[in-house]
């Protein structure tokens, strides 16, 4: 969960990290539809601390990384991928 492995050639401009914000979404690790992050926050049950606090690595307006948990889907590692980033985080997020 602390560190993702995102493929390079699917970035737009130069990602950068903020707090999410009502309204976003993305497509989790695995699935194939989207979901908003309030709803996947809910559905995983986390406290009003963690959702105020947690972070999104975002390249342009799509978001690529629910830092600390989960990937999008659509900038995942694939038998395709030449170039790849890698992204980490030190320390657990609240």
């Amino acid at each position: 969960k602390n560190i993702a492995y995102i493929d390079s050639d699917k970035l737009k401009g130069t990602p950068y990290l903020r707090k999410w914000k009502q309204g976003d979404y993305f497509v989790p690790f695995g699935m194939k539809g989207r979901k908003l992050l309030s709803n996947y926050m809910t559905d995983r049950k986390f406290s009003l601390v963690q959702k105020e606090n947690q972070w999104v690595l975002c390249s342009e307006e799509n978001i690529i990384w629910m830092v600390g948990e989960r990937l999008d889907n659509r900038y995942c590692i694939d038998e395709n991928t030449t170039n790849v980033s890698i992204f980490s985080i030190n320390q657990p997020i609240i």
